[in-house]
């Protein structure tokens, strides 16, 4: 199991400390040696099933948990539930795209992101150390699953907000530059290229980002998403066809 060799890499970054659960030993070994070349991440342990994993997660306290969803003895998502429940651990789902019947459910758990398998590696990296820093990262092609996921829902199944964003019950408004932001979040960008496409500072985007969360009553960007599905104020028949992005009402 390789290991990073020094607390902080030559750039100054600070090492990450990273967990990695997948029950496929070849597929496991391969997640561990793609991580692994990255400086940054410290590959502390890694498991086979979902209890071990929640095992070494509360005994290692990584930064971040990477985490098969279709695990033995204990399913990714009561991993991901426990662990993020109770610790400060963030967990990153890491599943096959035909995964669907995972997606809500993982992140309605508390992931902090959902990428799948065949995704390049430095996208994969990326999403670890977006994890690690609070960010939200959710394969693109995920983003669509998960609003027909949350659409096809029936009204009684859905779980209420944190708190009711709304006095008269009725979808709280979002205003135009927030609308923006979030569409560029349905479309799976990070800060950086939210801001890009919009013209903002990053400290702006994350601004607009926290008083939608609080309009919409959502702890965080993955919430966000999908209080803003089950409310209404995503349209995915509206995406815009260049982008792929979401358009918010």
């Amino acid at each position: 199991m390789a290991k990073a060799q020094d607390e902080e890499t030559s750039h100054g970054d600070v090492t990450l400390r990273v967990v990695v659960a997948e029950d496929q030993p070849i597929m496991r070994a391969a997640l561990v040696e793609l991580l692994a070349k990255d400086p940054r991440f410290d590959i502390v342990a890694d498991a086979g099933d979902g209890a071990e994993a929640e095992r070494l997660a509360r005994q290692m306290s990584p930064d971040v948990l990477v985490t098969d969803l279709d695990m033995p003895v204990q399913d990714g998502v009561a991993t991901i539930a426990s662990l993020t429940q109770d610790t400060p651990v963030r967990c990153l789902a890491l599943s096959t795209f035909g995964s669907e019947e995972w997606v809500l459910s993982a992140l309605r758990a508390g992931a902090s992101g959902y990428v799948v398998k065949h995704s390049e590696p430095e996208d994969i990296r990326a999403a670890v150390r977006a994890c690690a820093a609070g960010e939200m990262t959710i394969s693109p092609q995920v983003v669509s699953l998960l609003v027909d996921q949350i659409c096809n829902e029936s009204p009684a199944s859905r779980r209420p907000p944190l708190h009711d964003p709304a006095e008269d019950g009725q979808p709280p408004a979002l205003t135009p530059r927030e609308s923006d932001v979030l569409a560029c979040l349905a479309g799976g960008m990070n800060n950086q290229e939210i801001a890009d496409e919009l013209h903002l500072s990053v400290g702006a985007v994350k601004l607009y980002l926290s008083t939608a969360c609080d309009r919409l009553g959502a702890r965080d960007r993955v919430q966000l998403l999908v209080r803003g599905t089950e409310l209404g104020l995503i349209q995915p028949s509206l995406a815009n066809p260049e982008t792929g992005l979401a358009r918010f009402q």
